[in-house]
């Protein structure tokens, strides 16, 4: 296996900042600005490329895995935003997502879209690649989620978070996505909740901020192609590691499967650094299990 050794951005708390627990982005105070009562510090880290490995992660065993499902949705029509491609993207996705899984039904409740050419003044496009390690969700903001889109009702038991991440028009020559191998976090010492104050459209209200780890196993697939897609976990209700972190509690029905996937996009210092790098499109979807 080949593997990219880059920096990766781990939060860490202030000297003289909040506790864990309170840790904020506040995207409100000074637009456009971005506020953290918490710091951001680069450490060095291994990527290992999945590309030509035998290692096949799942979603239950590392948090994450590939499939090679080519769209049948205009994907020129996704980079410019069209709703009616995105639908069509929603409902093969949906189909994806049931035959990996066995959920019972999906709901879609998010999508966005990212850019990334080469810009020589230094200045960041809109919705550039995110890079920062992180976890999209938390459990209170998990919970608020199969609240809002659960199917009326209609009684479920084990619910998921998944983000399905997809390379449009070309493969990514830059800033792909690295996944972190649930088995090397410790959920109790590692993730830091995080209140997000964005307006109020935005997404959710809570995410995880990822501490360092030296034990964290990072992975990536080299020059990832739009006929090929990344499921990642961002919450699942039935990892019995992630409920004894978050709360404390061994319910029935739990399972020693991964809770979520910590990921980041990173610079390969190694790859091209000229035109254009990468236009990619995630949606997260809630999975319920009756």
């Amino acid at each position: 296996m080949s593997a990219v050794s880059t920096v990766l951005h781990y939060a860490a708390p202030l000297a003289s900042g909040p506790p864990d627990g309170d840790w904020c982005v506040d995207a409100l105070s000074r637009p456009p600005e971005v506020i953290l009562n918490f710091r951001m510090v680069p450490h060095e880290a291994t990527v290992t490329d999945l590309r030509d490995s035998s290692v096949r992660p799942t979603l239950d065993t590392m948090g994450f895995e590939k499939a090679a499902v080519p769209t049948r949705a205009d994907q020129r029509a996704l980079a410019e935003n069209s709703e009616t491609a995105l639908e069509r993207y929603r409902q093969e996705t949906a189909e994806l997502l049931t035959s990996v899984t066995g959920a019972d039904a999906v709901e879609f409740f998010d999508a966005t879209l990212r850019h990334q050419d080469a810009n020589p003044s230094g200045a960041t496009p809109h919705q550039a690649p995110h890079q920062r390690v992180h976890v999209d969700q938390s459990p209170n903001s998990a919970r608020v989620r199969a609240a809002l889109h659960g199917p009326e009702r209609r009684r479920f038991g084990r619910f998921q978070i998944i983000n399905t991440w997809r390379p449009l028009l070309r493969p990514v020559r830059n800033y792909p996505l690295a996944l972190c191998d649930y088995r090397s976090l410790d959920p109790g010492a590692d993730l830091v909740a995080t209140r997000l104050e964005f307006p109020e459209w935005l997404k959710d209200r809570e995410s995880y901020s990822v501490k360092h780890n030296s034990r964290h196993r990072w992975h990536y697939w080299r020059s990832l192609a739009p006929d090929e897609v990344l499921l990642f976990k961002c919450y699942d209700s039935a990892s019995r590691s992630l409920a004894l972190a978050a709360d404390g509690a061994d319910r029935p029905g739990l399972a020693d499967v991964a809770g979520l996937c910590p990921h980041t996009a990173f610079y390969d210092e190694e790859g091209p650094d000229t035109g254009h790098l990468r236009t990619s499109l995630e949606t997260r979807a809630v999975l319920f299990y009756d």
